[in-house]
């Protein structure tokens, strides 16, 4: 099969940190146009590694970090896929994050980096271009990500180079820790951080000075040049320079009526002010920051003045941490909040699923299933701010028994507490979902259910919307710039990239059937672990329990709403009435290697 002409370096890099040993593999135009990078590229590398019930602690479960063609260019906004076996759902997982460090893998020459393996000790990954050291970081282990990232910084001497790395939760393999990259960009909801600290990976560190290679630049950066233009010039996307995602909890609140309040009991809540985007603009934030070359800058990094957070700097807040760390838990005011995110980011831990966890936890408090005494004494209860930032700290660390059980997450969590806590533990595919409620907010009950990792917010709200951000996972672009702002110009503004910059003749059709397979490839991996239409659902507070107030008051997800989500997914994709991809489907799609397997499925 012949080399990629442009847009790749047709290469991964291999990490055994086994043997401390490092290779290049080698990968096809062929295959890159059919899998794209990223999201796509991982389930394909994943699919073929490994084999039904493989544990994804075991020394070979991949961890790939995957770019996409448009990485290291001058297209806007490009990120970086982390594509694992979820040791917390034992499902296939991708998280995308932005920032700067996944630029410098392109430039490093690598299209994406392939690490099996368990180390011995503590060690650091640092890759400069072709070079690869394995450098000691028994000194490190057990820092936060805050003192690590300065400590890596310290042992490198190169300030150029971006980090990511895992805090005390990865390394206690907290099943929902993330990979935190520059600080305060996270690779959440994969269980990253808990493969790498059981790999003894800390951190990876990463400089690329070489130029990704292109086989019409002139017309590739007039295609990239226009399509920063439009992303630019849509007005509805404005308020995110401004405010972030933070102005959407005031929005979700006052208009779509899906904030996620109190563990779900509702999505009114009257404090939201004190939590939101004008009190974080008013009180807290001092300047924007940006992930590479985006013209968005929806981060916001700030200060808190007085009280007993005082010098507190942080990022933040987002609609997802303002929602799942802040009305969730019933705080009502804005600095504990910020320390409670700041507080999750520094122990290296997913703040929606730990925000699930604190949640459950305080509606087990509130209904008297668990007392102070169950938790170390930590009197968790809604609207305890300073409880909340010390159970983070316990669960990075797994201290105590409240620090062990919290851990768990909140699916494991109920059936270890049981007393009919089942009722109230919000999860989908066992794992927490994000802070859209789907009573309110309807069409997200698509990318919960029906998106391939279980509970996330941005894996599209309708059939097609789940292939484009397939795509657009694949392709590692960000929503708010390659999703959102450019609509119904996908798929040409991508095809009008991608074609001079890797010479291909990339149609509309061919862009959305090799969205189609991606996400069905995905699915294959899912249905092989035994995932079925049966689980394809939202949480029994959904579909029991009517919103009790606010704009949506009433609202409640059907069995008709389930009806109508299974019956256009499965239908748009070519999936059978049980959620599995047919023989037809696959043949079709160029997936034959899955025919077997699906065929066995079907079967059990």
């Amino acid at each position: 099969m012949a080399a990629p002409k442009g847009g790749y370096f047709g290469r991964i890099l291999e990490i055994d940190l086994t043997n401390q040993k490092f290779k290049e593999r080698k990968v096809s135009d062929e295959e890159y146009r059919k899998y794209i990078g990223g999201c796509g590229m991982g389930a394909y590398l994943l699919y073929n590694a490994l084999k039904k019930g493989h544990d994804p602690m075991a020394a070979d479960s991949p961890i790939y970090l995957g770019t996409g063609p448009l990485n290291g260019t001058y297209c806007v906004s490009t990120r970086l896929s982390v594509v694992n076996k979820n040791p917390y759902t034992g499902l296939l997982s991708h998280a995308e994050v932005g920032g700067h460090f996944p630029n410098e893998i392109k430039w490093a020459g690598w299209d994406g980096i392939y690490i099996t393996g368990k180390s011995k000790n503590p060690v650091v990954l640092y890759i400069n271009d072709d070079k690869v050291r394995f450098i000691d970081a028994a000194k490190i282990w057990g820092k936060d990500t805050l003192e690590t990232e300065d400590m890596v910084y310290a042992a490198i001497k190169e300030p150029y180079a971006k980090i990511a790395c895992i805090g005390p939760g990865g390394e206690n393999e907290v099943g929902y820790a993330a990979l935190m990259v520059e600080r305060s960009r996270a690779a959440a909801r994969t269980g990253t951080g808990a493969l790498m600290g059981n790999k003894k990976l800390k951190a990876i560190a990463v400089r690329g000075t070489k130029a990704v290679p292109a086989v019409d630049n002139k017309k590739a950066y007039e295609a990239m040049v226009a399509a920063k233009t439009l992303a630019v010039e849509r007005e509805a996307w404005q308020g995110i320079k401004r405010y972030g995602t933070a102005g959407l909890l005031e929005l979700k609140h006052y208009a779509h009526g899906s904030l996620i309040t109190l563990n779900f009991q509702t999505t009114w809540w009257p404090w939201i002010d004190n939590l939101g985007g004008e009190e974080a603009n008013r009180t807290f934030w001092k300047r924007h920051t940006a992930c590479h070359h985006c013209p968005v800058h929806c981060m916001k990094l700030g200060v808190i003045r007085g009280g007993k957070y005082d010098g507190l700097i942080a990022e933040g807040p987002e609609y997802e941490t303002g929602g799942l760390l802040g009305s969730n838990l019933g705080l009502k005011e804005f600095d504990g909040m910020m320390a409670a995110i700041e507080m999750a980011d520094a122990m290296g831990l997913d703040a929606i699923s730990a925000g699930g966890a604190l949640a459950f936890t305080m509606e087990c408090m509130q209904r008297g299933v668990l007392t102070a005494q169950d938790l170390d004494g930590v009197d968790l209860q809604f609207g305890n701010a300073d409880a909340a930032v010390v159970m983070l700290k316990k669960i990075g660390h797994k201290e105590g028994k409240a620090g062990k059980l919290l851990a768990q997450g909140v699916a494991k969590m109920s059936k270890e507490i049981g007393k009919g806590s089942e009722a109230w533990a919000v999860h989908t595919k066992g794992k927490e979902i994000a802070a859209h409620d789907p009573r309110g907010d309807k069409p997200r009950g698509y990318s919960y259910a029906m998106g391939t990792c279980g509970g996330d917010h941005h894996e599209g709200n309708t059939p097609q919307g789940l292939a484009t951000w397939a795509m657009i996972n694949s392709l590692t672009m960000c929503s708010f710039v390659g999703g959102y702002p450019w609509g119904k110009e996908i798929p040409k503004v991508y095809t009008d990239m991608l074609n001079p910059l890797c010479g291909w003749n990339m149609t509309d059709d061919e862009f959305w059937a090799t969205a189609k397979r991606i996400m069905t490839l995905e699915r294959c991996f899912q249905v092989r672990e035994g995932i079925r239409s049966k689980d394809d659902v939202l949480p029994v507070r959904l579909t029991t329990e009517k919103l009790p107030e606010g704009p949506k008051a009433g609202a409640i997800w059907t069995e008709e709403d389930t009806k109508k989500m299974h019956e256009s997914t499965y239908g748009y994709f070519g999936w059978d009435s049980n959620g599995i991809p047919t023989d037809a489907t696959l043949k079709a799609l160029g997936l034959d290697f899955a025919i077997k397997d699906m065929q066995e499925a079907r079967k059990a």
